[in-house]
């Protein structure tokens, strides 16, 4: 009897074991064949990225999630190419930040010299992942100096706490900080502590997970795209963009879950507000002032988020949605943001 007991729990033990590893594999597939749709359908020869969505222009977001694309899936030949073209076309020359956009039909392809910061953070990341990888210390110096400048040029005090600018310039005067939420991108600054240590990592970690709880709006108290911080500290949807939880703060719920800050508490406004539609597609967006909502679903990448976000805390993690011949590149760069995301919290 407790012979067959042993050999019970031992084959209960190897089934749990090989059912780990064999989730494991799905992940790791999951991210190379959709690393190698992404980058056949949206990376050019010499390391561009393409917003097909938007006329084929480059921008900074894009070149930095394509180089974490190719990071996880250990294609090094193409992080080399992407991060070249980005060096060489969008880094500027008094700093080391990055001008955010790249018009290939515009006189000048590089109009607005001002960076984002999300495509800064993304870049600098991606850039120190691959020197942990694969033991480049190039890519760490470079990594380096960008994160040096984005903690001297986009760490900024407003009412409340430290925030980060989306912008060096534009976004702070008058007595009023706008933000973006979205560029938060909470697993980044974990690495930024390492690449640069510093106590204002740590503050801005703490007062943006304190912002995110209290720019809560509308029916389902959800985060606007664009936040406006006033001198009083009062928050409000930023007066110059659409007031919705859209496109831009979808991100959101998959930045918290990836760095490790996800609670029930602080997934629980936006999985109410996909739970209101049961089995169907949510929404593109909701208008956090009069609730209204997008008369189109999100896209398929806003579907892997929204089950990504679903799955957290289970012990078997949902397949996610895989990009499809209709999406876009931001479509895409949001399912495969949410491949990746499951992949290195699961382990």
């Amino acid at each position: 009897m407790r012979k067959s007991l042993v050999r019970a729990v031992a084959f209960a033990v190897l089934w749990v074991i090989a059912a780990v590893i064999g989730a494991a594999t799905a992940r790791a597939d999951a991210v190379q064949d959709g690393w190698n749709t992404f980058r056949d359908r949206f990376v050019t020869a010499d390391g561009r990225v393409l917003d097909t969505g938007n006329k084929e222009v480059s921008h900074t977001e894009g070149q930095g999630w394509a180089m974490l694309f190719a990071e996880a899936a250990n294609d090094r030949g193409t992080f080399a190419k992407i991060w070249d073209w980005t060096h060489n076309k969008l880094q500027r020359h008094d700093n080391a930040l990055f001008s955010w956009r790249w018009d290939p039909d515009g006189k000048t392809p590089v109009a607005d010299p001002n960076d984002a910061s999300d495509g800064d953070i993304l870049i600098a990341w991606a850039l120190a992942r691959a020197a942990h990888h694969w033991k480049d210390p190039e890519y760490g110096r470079a990594a380096h100096r960008i994160v040096g400048d984005i903690r001297r040029r986009l760490l900024v005090t407003a009412p409340g706490g430290l925030v980060l600018l989306p912008g060096a310039d534009g976004f702070k005067g008058d007595g009023v900080t706008v933000i973006n939420p979205s560029y938060y991108i909470f697993p980044a600054l974990k690495e930024f502590a390492r690449v640069l240590p510093s106590p204002e990592w740590q503050r801005l970690r703490r007062d943006g997970l304190n912002l995110l709880a209290d720019a809560r709006f509308g029916r389902w108290g959800l985060t606007p795209d664009w936040i406006e911080i006033a001198k009083s500290g009062d928050l409000s949807p930023a007066a110059k963009f659409p007031p919705r939880f859209g496109f831009e703060a979808i991100r959101v719920p998959l930045y918290l879950i990836w760095a490790g800050e996800a609670t029930p508490e602080r997934l629980a406004s936006y999985l109410d507000f996909w739970n209101d539609f049961g089995g169907k597609p949510a929404p593109a967006w909701v208008n956090v002032d009069d609730n209204s909502l997008a008369p189109y679903a999100g896209s398929s990448g806003f579907q892997a988020v929204v089950q990504l976000t679903r799955g957290f805390g289970q012990t078997d993690q949902p397949a996610l949605p895989t990009i499809n011949d209709k999406d876009d590149y931001y479509a895409a760069s949001l399912t495969l943001l949410a491949a990746v995301a499951q992949r290195e919290t699961a382990r």
